[in-house]
């Protein structure tokens, strides 16, 4: 039976992440993918900011389209730009998410991480304060042994399921998203990403276009399935009919699945395991966006197993670091749940009001108590709760 330092279970830009780093640490690691093929399919709008320079130098060849900023557009049509700096981790570069996958988990592989696709890991045991890791392959099952694994097994978990940690989902934490890539957008502004917020256009969520050059977009939105009174996909349909620098372009490819936009969760450890990225409910509660909160937590974790095994400790405890250096997206993430729900409340007059509150702004110019003072003074109804948000 092989024996390896670190097993991470899935091969998004969390678990390679994880993997590369634990190889640069002198750690024996393996990285599983259940798919045959690294970043496919693609799930999402593939934006990232300008600080994925911090894991990886920017190359043509995985990067669509370089943006200034967001434009955040109100349901009247009224719209303010932020630039990318200010933008959060979504807004900068356009990835080619099948590509960019790639080069991260070959890091990995570069690094000396041992890795296998159409690899499935079915089951956990604790044996001798080591796990054995089932993986079924070509329709056989191999087993495992490793000191700590690492779930980066996206939104459905198996490892977090079967490692006894808590990450259920209310429906109301889920977005229900559809995509397009659509061709032929002549009309559209492609030096920003484009937001739009209301209710019609996307309940509970937002709608976005992320440029990707050549003409070309990632249109999508994500909705509360607690909130749409329809799906997704239709919602989708009306925002691309009803948008006229949308209505002549093509759609090209469709994309849906779900987001976790939930606060988070209080424990993300058990002996010898820890959960990364969309498995541990790290996704930015209003964007949906994970890319660099999960490369982030990825290198933690990796930091967190050298030390543990180094120790000698690989229980709960002594996997205590990740959870205390992982708070920090933690805070992050819990005063955007806040913002998610106060966004869930609002109605269109008041998406509107918002808005116009920043229109003309310089919002660069301003520090977050400045915006924050600047929007409050125009909207008195949101002062309590943005008072919420800024104790947190």
């Amino acid at each position: 039976m092989s024996l390896f330092d670190v097993v991470v279970v899935g091969g998004g830009p969390a678990g390679a992440s994880a993997a590369r780093f634990a190889s640069e640490f002198g750690l024996d690691t393996l990285l599983v993918e259940k798919r045959q093929e690294i970043g496919t399919p693609v799930r999402c709008a593939e934006g990232v900011g300008k600080s994925v320079e911090e894991f990886i130098d920017v190359d043509e060849k995985f990067l669509s389209k370089e943006v200034v900023g967001a434009r955040i557009h109100s349901p009247d049509g009224t719209y303010f730009d932020m630039n990318d700096d200010d933008a959060g981790d979504e807004v900068g570069y356009i990835l080619e998410r099948k590509i960019f996958d790639r080069e991260l988990v070959k890091q990995a592989g570069e690094s000396g991480a041992e890795i296998k696709l159409r690899t499935r890991a079915t089951d956990l045991s604790r044996e001798d304060g080591r796990v054995k890791v089932s993986l079924q392959r070509n329709g056989g099952v191999e087993t495992v042994e490793s000191k700590v694994v690492v779930g980066a097994d996206g939104v459905e978990s198996r490892v977090g399921r079967l490692a006894g940690i808590p990450t259920n989902l209310k429906l109301d934490d889920i977005q229900s998203c559809a995509q397009y890539l659509m061709t032929g957008l002549d009309d559209v502004d492609l030096d920003y990403t484009h937001f739009f917020v209301g209710n019609d256009v996307a309940p509970g969520g937002y709608a976005w276009i992320f440029p990707k050059g050549d003409n070309k977009a990632n249109v999508g939105l994500g909705v509360s399935p607690v909130m749409a009174d329809k799906k997704a996909s239709q919602h989708l349909t009306d925002f691309v009919d009803n948008h006229p620098q949308l209505n002549g372009g093509k759609v090209i490819e469709e994309v849906y699945g779900g987001v976790p936009v939930t606060a988070p969760l209080p424990e993300l450890t058990a002996d010898n395991i820890m959960l990364i990225g969309d498995a541990a409910r790290q996704v930015n509660p209003v964007t949906g966006g994970g890319i660099l909160n999960g490369m982030r937590a990825g290198k933690i974790a990796a930091e967190t197993a050298k030390k543990a095994i180094d120790d000698g400790d690989l229980t709960k405890k002594g996997l205590q670091p990740y959870e205390e250096k992982r708070q920090k997206i933690a805070k992050e993430n819990k005063k955007y749940y806040k913002i998610k729900e106060i966004f869930q409340e609002l109605d269109d007059e008041q998406f509107n009001s918002l808005v116009n509150s920043l229109e003309g702004v310089n919002v660069d110019e301003l520090s977050v108590t400045g915006l924050v003072t600047k929007i409050a003074v125009k909207n008195p109804w949101i002062k309590d709760k943005i008072k919420d948000i800024l104790a947190l």
